[in-house]
């Protein structure tokens, strides 16, 4: 079992831990980033997904806390994309299907739907590209059919560093994905300053 596949233990073993807090926590224990347990005893289950990903964020790295937040939906993608020279590259990048592959192929920053979340500095999201008006002229229509994807914005003064985005190449529910956490998650990286700077090969050379 590779250490990306036992993500998934980690998670169920945290929501253990989350529901048996329920009936007895100690007093003076730290919150793990976000309460996750109201004081009536109900879980949040945002709060929980978010508290697993600061935890594997802070001990095995982006690509493995964003790997956590994949296996909580059917998508098969997840990729942080970053901008320059007319580009879109993955800076970060998870294929669930073969996670050897920590790259996807780089792409005109307009054959991708990174550029509506640029554009807009809001999240975009289809179902199904090739049934969205939206996208009727876009050229990944007919390649990448779902897409969910949001701003990851500098702290200080909200320029854009890159997306983060869930896609595939088949339609798929956006309503398994919880908008808020990817919200809570991209803020929480551009915080972090654990995103990769742009790959060796698009710097321009002095």
């Amino acid at each position: 079992m590779s250490k990306l596949d036992s993500y998934e233990d980690a998670l169920q073993a945290l929501r253990r831990a989350v529901e048996a807090a329920r009936t007895a926590r100690p007093a003076g224990d730290a919150p793990l980033g976000r309460p996750a347990v109201s004081d009536g005893g109900q879980i949040d289950p945002t709060a929980v997904a978010f508290n697993v990903f600061s935890r594997l964020l802070d001990s095995d790295g982006l690509r493995a806390a964003l790997y956590s937040l994949l296996r909580r939906s059917d998508y098969r993608f997840v990729s942080i994309f970053r901008f320059k020279d007319g580009k879109a590259t993955s800076v970060v990048h998870v294929d669930r299907e073969n996670l050897a592959v920590t790259q996807a192929a780089e792409v005109p920053d307009t054959a991708t739907y990174c550029s509506f979340v640029r554009e807009t500095g809001q999240p975009f999201v289809t179902a199904d590209a090739s049934q969205d008006s939206r996208t009727a002229s876009h050229p990944a229509k007919d390649v990448v059919l779902a897409y969910c994807g949001v701003p990851v914005l500098q702290p200080d003064d909200g320029q854009l560093i890159g997306t983060l985005c869930f896609y595939d190449l088949i339609p798929r529910d956006p309503q398994q994905l919880d908008l808020e956490l990817l919200l809570q998650v991209s803020s929480a990286i551009a915080q972090s300053g654990k995103v990769p700077a742009y790959p060796r090969f698009l710097l321009t050379s002095s």
